[in-house]
């Protein structure tokens, strides 16, 4: 089973761009309706963040990895899956309950507790969870229709419900009630293809490498899931909600730029156990390149445009365009999380290194706590420093784990070699630009427009003239799906 890569990544890409335009309309209602009470969905979010990386135990990086492996076995698809879901199933309703508790202790009489509470049956909903074996299979075009339907969907009743304080817990069940039939479709859709077969259940065999992942995951969490904490406990409402505002909005334009690396991950996992390491590293190098194209651009467009990032997202007036600061500082750390991103995930973990990631991952970690508590200590800890300091934790994992890869694994690939990051040197040629367009107009819409317009157009000038191979590339394979479909 071989489905074309650029295929894959043409319904992945059309499926994340998606994913950035609609929340582009509908954060801005959902920011404009809900200005006192924004900050309870940051912090139920983050509540749900953290439980689920429990309740999820991995399965999405590790079931990824195995389904891939054994895709072309039937009977071993089929064991692989059910033992997978038998495990999740478990984990999820055990986390399920852990969460109540834990509410129910901790944040009975807070403001917040009953939008926790809703926003925390997406941990209960984690059963039908089942995107990672689509992915694994490579059903792109199903998840990308799919996904779409439902959220169009969702957010025309969102625009046109969702006007005030007064809809605040129908926008909270209309969002529980989306996920939970985006993830019912998955999994009714998946069931036609795979039946359970408990004839030779492994929960042992996979438990332990699962608790590594996961581990690895939760070690993931001492870094912005545990700034938002922090800043809940010694910030304003207005600080933690323009965090998640920032947050956001450099996960929806992060989650664009990841798309080659999504659709090439059960490709590269499904070299390596059939032993063609010569492959492997030939479309790694490929992947590496062509994420770097649009990285660079992407993290320094949106640093340059971060007071119009601020107004556009949060629409509240200027309510938060005075923490742009603090989007400045999350499109460069956007920068270092890409870069971790490939090494982790595309190295790393598909080489079986992942417990040399864990312990890279605590010492990360434990940084990050660390430089935040001194922050607390001096008395300068602010949402932006806070920022900084995950960013300065995640270069020092960035380079412990290219210090695995060129020790460990031996692997002859140069991330950082001219031709990668030469893509962010002529990004840099942004800065003065904006710098002066921002300066002489005081429209927010409009100077964003020029910005990205004449930033976009002088970029793609420099690759014409220089007549980048890894663009034309690109550009090529289009040009045939194109012909091809006219």
């Amino acid at each position: 089973m071989s489905k074309s890569i650029s295929k894959n990544a043409v319904f992945k890409a059309i499926l994340n761009l998606f994913n950035i335009i609609l929340p582009i309309i509908v954060t801005p209602v959902v920011t404009n309706a809900f200005i006192s009470t924004y900050s309870y969905i940051a912090k139920g979010e983050t509540f749900n963040t953290i439980f689920l990386a429990f309740a999820s135990f991995g399965v999405y990086q590790y079931g990824l990895r195995e389904i891939s492996k054994v895709r072309d076995d039937e009977k071993k698809l089929r064991q692989t899956f059910t033992s997978l879901f038998v495990i999740t199933t478990f984990t999820t309703i055990i986390v399920s309950v852990v969460y109540m508790i834990f509410l129910l202790r901790f944040y009975r009489n807070n403001p917040a507790f009953y939008t926790c509470v809703i926003i925390g049956f997406n941990i209960v909903f984690n059963l039908f969870y089942v995107e990672w074996i689509n992915e694994a299979l490579e059903n792109y075009d199903f998840i990308a229709i799919k996904t779409m339907i439902v959220r169009i969907v969702t957010s025309i009743i969102i625009i046109w419900a969702v006007k005030g304080e007064d809809n605040f817990l129908f926008y909270l069940y209309l969002s529980g009630a989306a996920n939970l039939v985006n993830n019912l479709l998955s999994y009714y859709y998946i069931k036609k293809r795979i039946k359970f077969d408990f004839s030779n259940l492994s929960l042992k065999q996979y438990i332990k490498p699962m608790f590594a992942v996961v581990i690895l995951s939760n070690t993931g969490l001492l870094y912005t899931m545990f700034d938002r904490l922090v800043i809940g406990k010694f910030g304003s409402n207005e600080d933690l909600s323009a965090y998640a505002i920032a947050q956001k909005t450099i996960y929806i334009i992060n989650a664009l730029m990841l798309t080659i690396i999504q659709v090439t991950m059960p490709r590269l996992s499904n070299n390596l156990g059939n032993n063609s390491k010569e492959n492997y590293l030939s479309l790694l190098n490929r992947v590496v390149k062509i994420y770097f194209l649009f990285l660079f651009p992407a993290s320094i467009g949106l640093f340059c445009v971060s007071k119009q990032a601020m107004w556009i997202f949060g629409r509240v007036g200027s309510t938060y365009v005075p923490w742009f600061p603090l989007m400045m500082g999350f499109s460069i750390y956007m920068l270092t999380i890409g870069v971790q991103g490939i090494i982790s995930n595309q190295i790393i973990y598909l080489n079986k290194k992942e417990k040399e990631d864990i312990k890279i991952f605590f010492i990360g970690g434990v940084c990050n706590v660390a430089l935040n508590a001194l922050l607390v200590g001096v008395n300068m800890f602010t949402a932006t420093n806070s920022i900084i300091a995950t960013m300065i934790s995640n270069i020092i994992v960035i380079l412990l784990e290219y210090r695995v890869v060129k020790r460990q694994i031996k692997l002859d690939i140069h991330i950082f070699s001219f031709e990668n990051i030469k893509y962010f040197y002529y990004s840099l040629l942004f800065i003065p630009i904006t710098f002066v367009i921002n300066h002489f107009i005081s429209s927010m819409v409009v100077s964003c427009g020029l910005d990205i317009i004449i930033c976009g157009l002088l970029y793609l000038a420099i690759l014409l003239i220089t007549k980048d191979v890894v663009f034309f590339e690109i550009y090529n394979r289009v040009v045939i799906k194109l012909k091809a479909l006219f």
